[in-house]
């Protein structure tokens, strides 16, 4: 099975550490030519370093809010299992409906999370979920306290659903390929630029190549990390799911599976 991360980081490795090291190669063996007016050609690039360290920094904002979103989604998932769970203690002739519960939070702990390494859900959770609703439907309220309870029971039903929703848009590809396909194309352009604006000693010319080509190519990982937020270094603890299978599992009196 694949992991979404590091197939990720090893394009981004390829596409940006490659063309690095042979710059650097050719850059050693190869004497600068004199720059008549290097102010001038260096303040030419400003514009495009400013709008390339805006669009990076976009990017990054953009996803970073999509990670937390996400992250608030996956608990509050969780919360409405165990909310679900509590509410059919009260129901009368519930035990299929908290089978069916007790289920799909062992498929999401299951199949779910190794799937979504992949950037996928599982079509075992997807399964479970459609029969999680099947029970919820004959479900039979006798009084009008049940009829409070199947209500609120329904609405943690469709939060679930929404959660998964987002889970499974937001396991892969929240950076469009063009936004990407971008950002290294201006990360090419910045390395024609520094060719264009070397200077005759090498050292001092390392000294300031060196570091900048390590921070823009460490942004793009972080950018690239965010872009799975389901794995990677940084990852979205999915513990929740565990404590809501044992949470559920415990309310609904069943041993867990």
């Amino acid at each position: 099975m694949t992991n979404l991360f590091w197939t990720s980081e090893t394009s981004v490795m390829l596409l940006l550490g490659l063309p690095t090291l042979a710059y650097l190669v050719v850059a050693y063996w190869r004497n600068a030519p004199p720059i008549q007016n290097l102010s001038e050609t260096i303040a030419n690039f400003n514009l495009f370093n400013s709008l390339y360290s805006i669009f990076l920094s976009m990017a990054l904002v953009t996803l970073l809010v999509n990670f937390n979103n996400v992250q608030d989604d996956t608990r509050r998932e969780s919360e409405a299992m165990v909310s679900m769970a509590r509410l059919l203690n009260g129901l009368d002739h519930a035990e299929g409906a908290k089978k069916a519960l007790v289920d799909y939070a062992a498929a999401v702990v299951r199949y779910d999370r190794p799937a979504m390494a992949q950037g996928e859900m599982s079509p075992e959770a997807m399964a479970a979920i459609d029969g999680l609703w099947n029970q919820a439907y004959k479900l039979q309220p006798t009084t009008k306290a049940q009829e409070s309870l199947t209500r609120l029971l329904l609405q943690d039903l469709a939060d679930i659903t929404k959660c998964r929703l987002t889970r499974r848009i937001k396991a892969k590809e929240n950076l469009h390929p063009m936004i990407f396909g971008l950002i290294v194309a201006g990360y090419y352009v910045m390395l024609i630029k520094t060719w264009l604006t070397r200077v005759g000693n090498r050292k001092t010319q390392l000294v300031f190549e060196l570091p900048m080509f390590a921070m823009i190519i460490l942004v793009i990982t972080v950018i690239e990390d965010l872009n799975t937020p389901f794995v990677g270094i940084v990852n979205i603890d999915t513990s929740f799911f565990d404590y809501a299978l044992k949470r559920v599992s415990e309310l609904a009196g069943l041993p867990r599976p």
